[in-house]
């Protein structure tokens, strides 16, 4: 790149020291028309982009001699990133004439995100050697020899290596695969970070959406569990007023009979029932089952247990089997029903 010069980049290098605080990235592109550019790559304005470009380079031009000193690769500061920016333009460009004499390019400086263009410039690369070429200096014309009566000498066949431009033109097409390796790089390495910003932002909506799912969840399982006690209470309330009722029942006796059956209306044969029903824990129980009362409240239901009662009594009626089988139970009965 030594022999490359470039007109019309002191402004942009000039630019790129006085916006380092405001960039954030750019671009290069060459001009191939009076309106259309070809892009041919962009740096991130960032130790992570420009860190190849960091340290002084071996033809580093005049302008960036003066301002050469000590570089911290992990914290550099703005002047350094605009240097290293601007050996990052020269490079591009350089590795980018392909063996021409000269080219047109055009850099832009944009903000973060490109929501803005801060600065943009047209400048031109000239290449000495090839504009040479290019005008045919170092190809002059040979006169033919003149014709002689004795036939030619034939000549040795002499092995002639590569010309110095196809050398050139190698070490062109190498430079520029270097730094086209370079911006792949670079630029898988931005998208890497995006992508984690992205992802990380995910992460967190997500987590705020489990930890609200797990609050609502904590609150019906409150909920659950206080309907639950209340419920439990509330049967023991019940359970409690039942035995003191029987305890009450047991405790009056006759008089407890003759005040229901006064207040009440109710008949001694009821009396009884419900003192046979009291006295009999299982009996109550199965009573007291949803299941067991709802099917109590289907009258064909109560109609097939009337009979089975009456079954029951005749069957304890009749003198004992030769089995001795006991009598049915009428718990058995009513749980069986």
């Amino acid at each position: 790149m030594q022999d490359i010069t470039f007109e019309g980049l002191e402004t942009t290098d000039r630019r790129l020291r006085e916006l380092a605080l405001d960039l954030g990235y750019v671009s290069l592109a060459e001009v191939t028309g009076r309106h259309s550019c070809e892009p041919l790559g962009r740096a991130d304005f960032s130790a992570t982009d420009l860190a190849p470009f960091l340290m002084e380079m071996e033809d580093e031009p005049a302008e960036f001699g003066e301002l050469a000193q000590a570089v911290d690769l992990d914290d550099p500061s703005g002047e350094d990133l605009a240097r290293a920016a601007s050996r990052w333009l020269r490079q591009v460009a350089a590795s980018n004439m392909a063996g021409r004499g000269t080219a047109k390019f055009k850099v832009c400086l944009w903000r973060p995100k490109g929501d803005a263009l801060l600065h943009s410039a047209r400048f031109v690369a000239r290449n000495p050697l090839h504009m040479e070429r290019e005008e045919g200096e170092d190809y002059p014309l040979v006169a033919a020899p003149s014709p002689t009566v004795l036939p030619p000498t034939p000549l040795p066949a002499v092995i002639v290596g590569p010309e110095e431009r196809v050398w050139t033109a190698l070490g062109d097409g190498y430079t520029r695969l270097i730094s086209l390796a370079q911006n792949t790089y670079s630029h898988i390495a931005g998208l890497q970070n995006r992508t984690i910003v992205v992802l990380n932002g995910q992460n967190q909506r997500l987590q705020g959406v489990v930890e609200e799912l797990s609050g609502d969840l904590i609150q019906l399982k409150i909920g659950a569990y206080e309907v639950e006690s209340g419920r439990r209470t509330d049967d023991g309330e019940t359970k409690v007023r039942e035995e003191l009722g029987r305890q009450f029942i047991s405790e009056l006796g006759t008089l407890g009979r003759v005040v229901a059956s006064a207040k009440l209306g109710l008949s001694p044969e009821m009396v009884d029932l419900f003192e046979t029903v009291n006295a009999s824990p299982e009996l109550l129980e199965t009573l007291r089952s949803p299941e067991v009362r709802k099917l109590l409240k289907d009258e064909k239901t109560r109609k097939e247990l009337a009979e089975l009662l009456k079954m029951a009594a005749s069957a304890t009626a009749d003198p004992p089997v030769a089995n001795d089988s006991p009598p049915p139970n009428v718990e058995d009965l009513l749980k069986a029903a």
